[in-house]
């Protein structure tokens, strides 16, 4: 197979996709999402049969059995009503449908390789009037039923610290009737607390709630129970399921417990943590309460869920590493020395360690068109679980310390190849990874990263090979960079689609391996799939200050060496050396593996957690603007001799910020406006988790044209953004902000991109995932080291792509554009664009209700692009693609300080 499929191959993808989209169509869009979600979290190879809980109805069932064709799937359920209609309505090769007990021993041990646990543990837990036993029994049942290596996945809900009393505040509404569906929120929680248990005996059900004054005029304040208030918030806008849900609980265990129960059953904890469903926060959460802790600090929101997967491990198998104490021995690899920018006078401390490392991924395409990854799973990476300093783990998401990550290798391996020509890619294949080249493929060179360009000297190269398959999972041959724990990892093949997927909803917090699977996808030609989007409601206005792209890419062309080494230190970086214990399961008792010590970097006085922003403005002609900062870092100009780079604004956040709300609202104070236009962008993840346990906190940021622009910040057109991604982004943060901006806000940037420069980026922007990272020839490393040609090509590429974008735009006149406009607009896909700009704005007090201030839908229909602005933007365009012709791949320059 050649670099990209070819047609045979797209069109399997577009059947394959296409009778999966007719199967779900008559599903719920709720149900497919909730499918999606848990697909995500099971990492299982083709094959595998999954066993779907409480199936109810089926429909989740089959949702996930049409998503996923190549794995078996069987709905359990005790009503022998909802199984016969299952099995009449939902009919697939892959899937089937049996009446059973979920708390039964219904299966054979070792005989299943993962259970869906989706929202029915709280189910037994309340049927069995309230007994927790029950729940550990029922799990014990499972496991066992798992086989070695198989996946439990837990979805439902994780009570509060027992015992703990919260106060809840709520707009003092009156009620419209007396039924429950007319009772107001506080009226319903007033009810609620007199009624709820009514299993117990008479007149023991029920729980604690006092009514409390005021403190805001217009409000209603109670004490209860973090627990019940938990139960209330969670079910208090299903009316009509109120009373049959009453004896129901959704509450039992803590998040603390179900680790504790996981442990008893010497399960490897891979992932688990809280989730917090956007959705659900802004329509239920938002506006409707507020929960302060008994003293009256505020609290954030309370999750959605909890999430928790899984590995039922053999024995004497790594489950689980933390950090256990200091080193007692020397200290370790490390080297801190510093740097002074000369034009500045400031003093940066860098840390760096003797090594080089490349990432490899190998890749297949399969019968499909489907994209499959090697990649190394189970690989121990300790510092995920390092003790905290300076901060919280504000998410409370954990790890065992075993991920997902390419394959490693010394950097050395590939750069003293001569030639990566097919005969050395085959022997770095036997020698490296166990793998062989498909047909005559070799070895690719991808996109580089610098994971922490201020402070970190690495930079790691990505390289890619299309290889054969291989039926089972196999031993790494390379470790660089691994910790000599007992958990050495497979090398297994994996869905590409799934790993970003898992990244998605943050089982896998690894931000490069998202972009390098991105750039894979889009080097291929191939579409992946983005199944999650974000509403945005933006305001035009005049962008100040813009930024001058053209005086940009001369400073990166130029030769800048401000960065001098110093004698000492800042003292900024402090290397910890600490040992890790890894535990396993032994004749049914968890027992210490092995213990290492491992080195690390924490910022000294810095929170262990900062928030990457990108802001975004709409311009006067709709066309939509990314801001970001110019910076100067050390990490590229030892690399490139030149440090300037295009960077995301970022903010320490403090150690008193303990939850996303407060994120939100720090966010929006920095940025002057109201925390509903800070959006979240995805889950956080590991700056570099070789080497650092700070974690990076992603967000866009709407910023209003009235609003003042924060010092040092531009403003550029997007699609400006994704053209230069090459030449300035030295910074993976700002890299992945782009990428996942534009996956959630597709469609309106697809807009955008529409108006402005829909000749030159249209094969980018019709795929969902547009080229960040990758150099815009993807050429070989032989290619690439032959510099001048590697220019040309790019050169002559740009060149037709200029050619034919103006050929196109002349053949069009300003009439007719703006037609066209106009009929985008009449039909589902103007709908879409119009639903972007109707987010419901919620206020940070929501106590105090005020007039709806969310704007109207701009009318595309009426969109007023005069002549003279077509003209300007056709003038600006030409000469943006004539300085990049010029600019785009600066020479260059030797690696030195």
């Amino acid at each position: 197979m050649g670099d990209h499929l070819d047609t045979t191959e797209k069109q399997k993808i577009h059947t394959a996709r296409a009778k999966r989209d007719a199967l779900l169509s008559h599903i719920a869009p709720e149900i497919i999402r909730k499918a999606w979600f848990t697909l995500s979290h099971l990492l299982v190879d083709e094959g595998s049969h999954i066993i779907d809980m409480g199936c109810d109805d089926g429909a989740m069932t089959f949702a996930m059995a049409a998503m996923a064709p190549k794995l078996t799937f069987t709905g359990l359920d005790k009503s022998k009503k909802h199984i016969n209609k299952a099995k009449e309505q939902f009919k697939l090769s892959n899937l089937d449908f049996k009446i059973g007990d979920a708390a039964s021993s219904i299966f054979e041990p070792d005989s299943i390789d993962a259970i869906i646990n989706s929202y029915i543990l709280h189910e037994i837990y309340s049927a069995s009037r309230y007994s927790e036993q029950s729940v550990r029994d029922v799990l014990v049942t499972h496991y066992k039923a798992l086989k070695k290596g198989g996946i439990l996945f837990i979805r439902d809900y994780a009570s509060p610290p027992s015992e703990e009393y919260v106060l809840m505040e709520m707009p003092d509404e009156p009620s419209q009737g007396e039924g429950l569906e007319k009772m107001s929120y506080p009226d319903l929680l007033v009810w609620y607390a007199e009624h709820a248990r009514p299993k117990q005996d008479a007149g023991c059900g029920g729980f604690f709630l006092e009514e409390l004054p005021e403190r805001y005029p217009g409000t209603r304040l109670f004490r209860l129970p973090y627990k019940w208030a938990y139960e209330f918030i969670m079910r208090k806008d299903d009316r009509k399921a109120w009373e049959s849900e009453l004896p129901i609980e959704y509450i039992f265990f803590t998040m603390q417990d179900f680790r504790k129960e996981m442990r008893n059953l010497g399960a490897r904890l891979q992932y688990s943590g809280p989730y917090y469903d956007d959705e659900i926060i802004s329509e239920k959460f938002d506006g409707q309460f507020r929960l302060y802790q008994d003293n009256g600090e505020q609290l954030g929101n309370p999750p959605t869920c909890y999430i928790a997967v899984a590995y039922k491990m053999a024995e004497r198998k790594s489950l689980y590493i933390e950090e256990r104490r200091p080193s007692s021995t020397d200290s370790g690899n490390l080297k801190i020395t510093a740097m002074r920018d000369e034009n500045t006078g400031n003093i940066c401390d860098i840390v760096s360690r003797d090594i080089d490392i490349s990432e490899i991924i190998p890749y297949r395409i399969d019968d499909e068109g489907r994209l499959k990854l090697y990649l190394h799973d189970g690989i121990a990476r300790s510092i995920a679980n390092a003790v905290p300093r300076g901060g919280v783990n504000i998410d409370e998401r954990r790890w065992s310390g075993h991920m997902i990550e390419p394959i490693t290798v010394d950097g050395e391996a590939i750069a003293t190849l001569e030639t990566l020509d097919h005969k050395n890619s085959v022997l770095f294949g036997r020698d490296y990874l166990g793998l062989k080249p498909e047909g005559q493929a070799v070895i690719k060179k991808g996109p580089d990263y610098y994971p922490a360009p201020d402070y970190i000297d690495e930079r790691i190269h990505t390289y890619y090979l299309n290889v054969r398959a291989v039926k089972n999972a196999i031993q790494p041959k390379s470790t660089i960079g691994v910790e000599k724990f007992q958990a050495k990892g497979m090398v297994r093949e994996m869905d590409a689609q799934q790993i970003l997927n898992a990244i998605t909803v943050g089982m896998i917090p690894n931000a490069r391996l998202e972009l390098q699977i991105l750039s894979l996808y889009q080097h291929l030609n191939i579409r992946c799939e983005n199944w999650t989007q974000k509403q945005i409601n933006m305001q035009s206005g005049k962008i100040d200050p813009k930024g001058d792209v053209n005086k940009i890419m001369a400073m990166i062309a130029e030769q800048d060496e401000r960065f001098k080494p110093v004698k000492g230190v800042s003292g900024e970086l402090r290397p910890i050396h600490s040992t890790f214990v890894e535990e396993a399961l032994s004749r049914g008792a968890i027992t210490g593996l092995s213990a290492e010590n491992v080195d690390f970097i924490v910022h000294e006085g810095k929170s262990l957690n900062t928030a990457v922003v990108l802001p975004l403005r709409e311009g006067l002609k709709s066309d939509i603007h990314a801001g970001f900062n110019v910076k100067y870092l050390p990490i590229p100009q030892r690399h490139e001799g030149n440090g300037l780079t295009v960077s995301a604004p970022s903010h320490d956040l403090p150690p008193h910020i303990t939850n996303e709300k407060q994120i939100k609202r720090f966010l929006a104070e920095e940025y002057g406006v109201s925390p509903s236009h800070v959006l979240k962008l995805g889950e956080s993840y590991f700056s570099h988790i070789g080497m650092t346990p700070h974690r990076i906190y992603p967000y866009a940021i709407n910023v209003p044209p009235d609003v003042k622009s924060p010092p040092d910040s531009h403003f550029i057109p997007f699609y400006q953004m994704m053209l230069l991604q090459r030449s300035l982004y030295k910074e993976p943060h700002m890299m992945t902000i782009i990428a996942r901006s534009y996956r959630y806000f597709n469609d309106a940037l697809r807009y955008d991109a529409k108006l402005q420069v829909r000749e030159i980026v249209k094969q980018r922007f019709e795929a969902l995932t547009p080229d960040w990272s990758i150099p815009m020839s993807y050429d070989s490393v032989e290619g690439l080291r032959k510099n001048a040609k590697t220019k040309e090509i790019t050169m002559q590429k740009l060149a037709v792509e200029k050619e034919a974008a103006i050929a196109a735009r002349r053949e069009i006149t300003l009439k007719n554009e703006l037609q066209n406009v106009k009929s985008f607009n009449k039909g589902e896909q103007g709908n879409q664009k119009r639903a972007f700009h109707n987010l419901n704005k919620q206020h940070e007090n929501p106590i105090a209700p005020t007039p709806e201030q969310s704007n109207p839908a701009p009318d595309y229909a009426q969109d007023n692009v005069t002549p003279e602005q077509a003209d300007e933007f056709e003038a600006e365009l030409e000469a943006f693609m004539d300085k990049v012709e010029k600019e785009m791949e600066p020479q260059l320059r030797p690696e030195k300080w």
